[in-house]
């Protein structure tokens, strides 16, 4: 179900692309759980459209199905290691738009020669940020390498230039215990570090602001909807709520506080909905 054809353009750089299974409801395709994969615009923290699949495992299919409902046009679409294949690079470059793509096991040999060429080359296009709070430090290095000479394959990725390595070193004050992880990407964007880290990072508003919101604030894993397609119905319904509790800043309130204020106020819950 499309939401709109153009939202993207309107003060939106970053698409992040990404899936989430509904728990707990049963689907069009019998009583396996929903899953939907949605397109979100980060700018504007409202989802553009959106595709309904059996499992995980078909995100590969929808997603060229979202990027055909999308105006991309100077867009970055981020997507995690599913959307990682060739044709859906290329598709986004069609569609005027820029990628960045997670690499993992499930392209194996692309992820095994990027690991060797960031262990055999410096990089000189480095960027390191230091975050601290909830209890913890955690330092971020994005390294990008745009010397692509020993990387096979390359001319098969579909306006690829530049491969990027994001370490994370995390340190718990309360246990004093310390955790790595490397994870690497490949994108049609410029060798700019800082601006890779960003946008990779920026890739998470999927999962802070819809997916996360979704679960706490609307319960909607708890919500036992089975007939026909309510479930989904239901879904497109509670992002659009989102989008109206993201969009209405009169109030300095939690949403859930919002939430309960629209539900006794009439004037309130008719300026959340526009009217």
């Amino acid at each position: 179900m499309e939401f709109t054809k153009n939202l993207a353009k309107v003060d939106s750089r970053l698409v992040p692309i990404d899936g989430k299974t509904v728990r707990g409801v049963a689907s069009q395709f019998g009583d396996s759980p929903l899953h939907i994969v949605s397109a979100f615009c980060k700018n504007n923290m409202l989802t553009l459209c959106q595709e309904t699949v059996n499992d995980k495992s078909n995100e590969i299919t929808a997603i060229p199905a979202l990027i055909d409902l999308l105006d991309l046009k100077n867009c970055i679409v981020t997507i995690d290691a599913m959307g990682c294949q060739k044709d859906i690079a290329e598709k986004i470059i069609e569609k005027g738009g820029g990628y960045i793509l997670q690499v993992k096991d499930n392209q194996k040999d692309l992820k095994e020669q990027i690991e060797k060429i960031f262990n055999r080359q410096k990089t000189k296009n480095e960027n390191v940020e230091l975050d601290t709070g909830h209890g913890r430090i955690e330092k971020r290095i994005c390294k990008v390498i745009d010397d692509l000479t020993f990387l096979d394959g390359k001319q098969d990725w579909k306006g690829l230039k530049t491969i990027v390595l994001i370490q994370s070193e995390i340190y718990q004050k309360q246990t004093q215990k310390k955790s790595e992880s490397i994870r690497y990407y490949i994108s049609s964007e410029e060798a700019n570090s800082k601006q890779l880290a960003q946008d990779i990072r920026g890739h998470w508003s999927i999962e802070n602001n819809l997916h996360w919101n979704l679960d706490v604030i609307f319960k909607e894993d708890f919500q036992l909807k089975r007939k026909g397609n309510s479930s989904e119905n239901f879904n497109m319904i509670l992002k659009l709520g989102l989008g109206m509790l993201d969009a209405e800043k009169s109030k300095k309130r939690s949403k859930p506080i919002k939430r309960l204020i629209a539900s006794i106020d009439d004037s309130y819950r008719e300026k959340l909905m526009g009217l």
